[in-house]
């Protein structure tokens, strides 16, 4: 299972609702290509929502990962973010220290995440979370910036 964060303007959102298909076109591209608007979270999904919500016990950064207050789309995980919650979601994770996924860490050896992501204490692994983290708060900021909504899904 692996997770995909995609910034949506009104016209994708729209192209993506009359077409939801297009959804794993595009998931399917990113392989090939890189989309603009597209992380691949791949398997961190779970560490990363471990490290900023504790899985959900904060609300506002449990939707970062996975969209749990957001729109359901589509028969699958998908979730749609709206660009008021998008914008709350990118301040939280601006405001973040440097230091949090290294804060954080050592508690996912007990969190049991999916892939096994912090099972054994690993400074690549750490680092790899750390990028993830950054590229994840620049899409926010980026979406936030231009009002655009947030597509979050596992697969």
């Amino acid at each position: 299972m692996f997770g995909i964060l995609i910034t949506l303007s009104a016209k994708r959102l729209a192209v993506l609702q009359e077409e939801p298909e297009t959804l794993m076109d595009v998931v399917e591209a990113r392989e090939e290509e890189e989309i603009p608007g597209l992380l691949d979270i791949g398997n961190a999904w779970d560490a990363l929502d471990f490290i900023l919500s504790e899985r959900g016990k904060d609300d506002l950064l449990g939707d970062a990962v996975l969209g749990r207050s957001g729109k359901k789309f589509g028969d699958g995980s998908a979730r749609v973010l709206g660009p008021a919650r998008v914008t709350e979601i990118a301040k939280r994770l601006e405001s973040l220290a440097p230091s949090h996924v290294a804060s954080r860490y050592g508690a996912l050896a007990n969190a049991k995440a999916h892939g096994k992501v912090g099972a054994t204490p690993d400074d690549e692994e750490r680092e790899a979370l750390e990028l993830l983290l950054r590229r994840m708060i620049a899409l926010y900021k980026d979406a936030a910036k231009q009002q655009h909504s947030m597509l979050l899904m596992l697969l």
